[in-house]
């Protein structure tokens, strides 16, 4: 059978499915949990603080590098995997109890959070060893697209899901998907990675700090990254549910379509960074277009018209697809391999901003209103991306050879 690109790589094509199925999952999980939170408590702040608390672990995100170096990321893969297919089924059980509440979802979401941010850094560091490095931003891309369109249905999917049947239906079926996103893991194969000389995990975080403050450009990409989850990426986390309920007088199936064309543009973003169009010049690509993503942003808070919401989500969505897919592929082309694990993950600390932003998005929604708080946010990160840019002149001078 004729495969595309990538995909001709018989281990990445198990691990690109297994990210299918668990993009599928997540992304239902994605639509059904806030819509429950703003309809249980109608605040900002609640909202917030169920995302928060679901990226707080992040702060742990450089001992997971060090721990993922040690070990085989195959394992360390199925792992993270193994105890997302658990939460899924505590989601199921409290529900199908009747006994789900907001304070139960707080809780449980802190422990997938750690598990998601473990599963993010071993994924990246399975593909960085499957895959070569000339291959690493058509990689990026595939995966990102994989995600996208996994965006684009799943929301619609647990839309009429939620509303046909309710919780504990759609959780089956989450439950179904993970169960599956771990078994094509186990059908990846790679050799075992042995270390010669065993370091404590403080060392290893020590180490990778050190190369990283050794690297202007890698500090660039981390600032770039805290910042984007400061600021840009809360529009769909925290603000897109109350965009679709105050501003749009919309329900669960409008925020299903405005998830969902957000997605097609991160999809269409995608797709583009898989020609390579912007491959020769990536640092200088990068600065511009986290600007742009941050004056999208506050555009949204501009026009409550349905269509010229649906054509700015599709632009913030391409958006967003063209900044991480190129902060992921420059983390990961500029970065030894036996430091990645390290290095991603003192970059998933840079989602510890994330939670800051979910935490003052929420508050703002509840003193000032949806509009001046997304202004708010937009505008901070539209004057630090533009002092970031102009401070990282090796960044906008690197050229990927």
């Amino acid at each position: 059978m004729y495969y595309p690109g990538q995909l001709k790589n018989e281990n990445f094509r198990k691990l690109w499915i297994s990210d299918l199925l668990l993009g599928f999952a997540s992304n239902i999980e994605i639509l059904i949990i806030p819509w429950v939170i703003i309809t249980k408590t109608n605040s900002g702040l609640v909202l917030g603080l169920y995302g928060a608390v679901r990226y707080f672990s992040t702060i742990f995100a450089p001992v997971f590098g060090g721990i993922i170096d040690e070990f085989n990321k195959k394992h360390t893969l199925i792992l993270s995997r193994a105890y997302m297919l658990i939460h899924s089924l505590i989601f199921m059980v409290l529900s199908f109890q009747d006994i789900l509440s907001v304070t139960n979802i707080v809780v449980i979401s802190f422990f997938y959070g750690m598990a998601h941010n473990f599963d993010r850094i071993s994924r990246e560091s399975l593909t960085q060893i499957i895959i070569s490095r000339k291959n690493l931003t058509n990689a990026a891309a595939l995966i990102s697209t994989t995600y996208d369109v996994s965006k684009i249905i799943a929301p619609l999917i647990g839309a009429a899901i939620y509303y046909a049947y309710g919780v504990t239906i759609a959780y089956i079926l989450v439950g179904i998907l993970y169960l599956l996103a771990v078994f094509m893991i186990f059908a990846v194969k790679i050799n075992k990675i042995i270390k010669d000389k065993k370091s404590s995990i403080y060392n290893e975080f020590v180490g990778g700090i050190k190369y990283l403050m050794n690297d202007r450009i890698l500090i660039s990409l981390m600032l770039f990254a805290a910042l984007a989850n400061l600021t840009t990426l809360t529009l769909t986390n925290a603000f897109l549910p109350f965009i679709s309920k105050d501003m749009l007088n919309g329900d669960a199936n409008l925020l299903a379509v405005l998830i969902s064309f957000s997605a097609i543009g991160s999809l269409l973003g995608s797709i583009l960074m898989t020609t390579g169009i912007f491959r020769d010049k990536p640092g200088k690509i990068l600065i511009f277009f986290m600007i742009i993503w941050h004056v999208l942003m506050i555009a949204t808070s501009l026009f409550p018209v349905k269509t010229i919401m649906f054509v700015l989500l599709i632009l913030f969505g391409s958006s967003t697809a063209i900044c991480t897919i190129l902060l992921t592929m420059l983390i990961l082309t500029i970065t030894e391999r036996m430091m990645i694990g390290k290095i991603m993950g003192i970059r998933q600390l840079a989602i510890f901003a994330f939670p800051i932003g979910l935490l003052a998005g929420g508050y703002m929604i509840d003193q000032i209103g949806l509009e001046f708080s997304i202004q708010a946010m937009g505008f901070l990160g539209l004057v630090l991306s533009i002092l970031i840019g102009y401070k990282s002149k090796k960044l906008f001078a690197y050229k990927n050879n």
